[in-house]
């Protein structure tokens, strides 16, 4: 017997936060072999893909997070010698950040290993069910957006 739209709304829905914490020990395992945490690795690799001398309330963005809840993670990364902040040319109350040579070594070995973490976990699942996922993980991302703006 199938599922009712509501069970299988109630199932999906019951499965993404611990799903997401699962998900999120796993890569923090697995990232721990570079002695960084999973907000550290992430930082360092959205700052690797971005082009160099981001402001930090960019990347806070890219993180998903408030303006000064990065900050922790900027000085972290910064001290472990992987960025560093310098003053932003175009306006010096600004602070921008940048990776430092190691800091994108990093983000390059954090990229392999995300990758095969990924290939490994997703191995089993055929290209359009993944779409499909992404697709219905989209529309709940702006379902949520539009219902936290109301």
């Amino acid at each position: 017997m199938s599922d009712s739209r509501s069970q299988l709304e109630r199932r999906l829905a019951t499965a993404l936060i611990p799903l997401a914490r699962s998900y999120r020990r796993h890569l923090d395992r697995a990232l721990a072999e570079l002695s960084l945490s999973h907000s550290s690795a992430l930082a360092v690799m959205l700052l690797g893909r971005m082009e160099d001398g981001v402001r930090q309330g960019m990347l806070a963005e890219q993180l998903g997070v408030e303006g000064p809840s990065v900050v922790p993670l900027v000085d972290q990364i910064e001290r472990a010698g992987l960025a560093e902040r310098r003053a932003d040319a175009t306006d010096k109350r600004a602070k921008t950040i940048h990776l430092t040579s190691a800091g994108r070594a990093l983000a390059a070995q954090a990229e392999v290993r995300s990758t095969e973490i990924r290939a490994a976990l997703f191995a089993g699942v055929p290209a359009g069910d993944l779409a499909i996922a992404i697709g219905v993980l989209e529309r709940l991302g702006q379902a949520i957006g539009s219902s936290e703006t109301d």
